[in-house]
């Protein structure tokens, strides 16, 4: 195959917000830089729904971030941590952008310091979702920089002088291009979750889907491995409940216009406060093994609705992920007609339905629901009063399945996004950003991975830029 050579001072790979940002902020620390993406660029980013995380830099922020971290992060990561990530707003100013507040803004609002936890989104024109309103002006101020970007372009390998990454390998429409890094090189690839045997390694539960790029499929974590990186939270996941259908390669989110539904697990039990789920956790309720049948009962779970639910609008986020395209019906009725939801009168037929095991337990859970519902208590999980709405008229049913927006695992770093190998120690002249090897290492914050992409981006970019030349 033909050579082609060139060289940077900075080569980044990955060419999604957190490569955009590391790009931005290398070149204005003066450095020349390359990009190289392997599709066409904006990865989850471009797909996000809202906000980003910009978080207020005082003790109380870190008090919570240290309680969300539950120990998988150092108090010197989550300093850094605040100290570019709460800039976050300022850089979108500087970029030419403005933003706005976004309400809510703590996840866990009862953790101490949680009112630290402030959020935002790049205005847009209207009706223009976050994350694309995000990548517009990240992507703008990448050409206006006059940044080299190779589409198309994946990285096959990183190679080394001695102990220093010194050099990438990529591939452009079938010939090999070897670019030297003078300075570093910054893995900005995503998570992995599209790359199934990594999830089923990894993850707990199983098979879980995702919402986003299908390009994330784990290239920098295996990149990083070659060379003997150290992995973090790697069984640390942002996943909502959500559905999978066969004619679409990504998930729909599920959100529920109303409140006449219950969960229920493979044997027709709730088990669950459904209204009371945290968001984007949700998939910790479903990855409890079955001790007596050694299986997850719980994947898939099985949404249950009634009518006046389904007339109240679409059971899914209209414009969410990959699939944000796809103009799902106002009452559910061209899903229905799918075949994507599954109808009945009474509980028998929806367990026959949608392949429940036991169809006369369903049916008991089903009556026990709407007894709770007249007196007004949940005696079994404690929904809420309000919320405890009698199922009424048809029923229908859809399989749950726990579905990714992000997985935060990848290549442990340091205070200063440099990836370090399996004794702790830097890979010299190599850095992380971004969803690969995320500091989201157990509980997770809305806004966080979007945040992350900012901060950890713009610090690798100006740590990358700021190392001595290469002799």
């Amino acid at each position: 195959m033909e050579i082609w050579q060139e060289e940077a001072d900075v080569v980044i790979v990955g060419y999604g917000g957190a490569g955009a940002a590391a790009a931005i902020s290398a070149h204005d620390a003066g450095a020349s830089v390359i990009v190289l993406e392997k599709d066409s660029g904006g990865g989850n980013t471009r797909l996000a729904t809202n906000a980003f995380l910009c978080p207020i830099n005082n003790a109380k922020a870190k008090e919570h971030l240290r309680a969300l971290s539950c120990g998988t992060v150092t108090d010197e990561i989550i300093d850094a941590f605040l100290e570019w990530s709460s800039k976050n707003a300022e850089f979108i100013r500087e970029l030419g952008g403005d933003v706005q507040s976004v309400t809510p803004g703590p996840t866990f609002p009862k953790l101490s310091g949680s009112e630290a936890m402030t959020r935002y989104r790049v205005k847009g024109p209207p009706g223009e979702r976050g994350g694309v309103s995000l990548w517009n002006l990240l992507s703008k101020n990448v050409q206006q920089r006059k940044i080299h970007v190779y589409q198309q372009t994946p990285v096959k390998k990183l190679l080394r002088s001695g102990d220093e990454v010194v050099e990438v390998e990529a591939e452009k429409e079938g010939k090999r291009l070897r670019i030297r890094a003078k300075k570093a090189v910054v893995l900005a690839t995503g998570g992995f979750e599209f790359n199934e045997d990594m999830k089923k390694e990894y993850l707990l539960g199983y098979p879980i889907y995702a919402y986003g790029h299908n390009g994330n499929r784990g290239d920098g974590i295996k990149l990083a491995q070659d060379l003997g990186a150290d992995l973090w939270h790697m069984k640390s996941v942002a996943a909502p409940m959500g559905y999978k259908f066969a004619e679409y390669e990504a998930a729909f989110t599920m959100q529920m216009p109303a409140n006449g539904y219950i969960i229920v697990d493979q044997h027709g039990r709730r088990f669950c406060n459904e209204t009371g789920l945290e968001h984007y956790s949700m998939w910790m309720e479903v990855t409890r093994l079955n001790m007596e049948t050694l299986g997850f009962s719980r994947i898939p779970s099985y949404l249950i609705f009634d009518d006046p639910t389904r007339l109240s609008g679409p059971i899914t986020q209209l414009g969410h992920g990959a699939n944000r395209g796809y103009n799902w019906s106002a009452d559910n009725s061209e899903e229905l007609r799918r075949g994507w939801i599954t109808s009945g009168k009474s509980g028998e037929q929806m367990a026959v339905g949608l392949g429940i095991n036991s169809p006369d337990q369903l049916s008991r859970t089903l009556s026990a629901y709407q007894e709770f519902c007249k007196k007004g208590r949940d005696e079994e999980f404690a929904r809420s009063r309000e919320t405890l709405i009698e199922l009424r008229g048809d029923l229908y049913g859809v399989p749950l399945w726990p579905c990714l927006l992000n997985t935060q695992g990848g290549p442990k770093r340091n205070d200063r996004g440099q990836i370090l190998d399996v004794w702790g120690q830097p890979i010299m002249r190599l850095y992380g950003a971004g969803e690969l090897g995320s500091i989201w290492g157990f509980l997770y914050q809305s806004g966080g991975n979007l945040c992350e992409c900012l901060a950890s981006g713009r610090m690798a970019g100006y740590n990358a830029a700021s190392e001595p030349l290469q002799p």
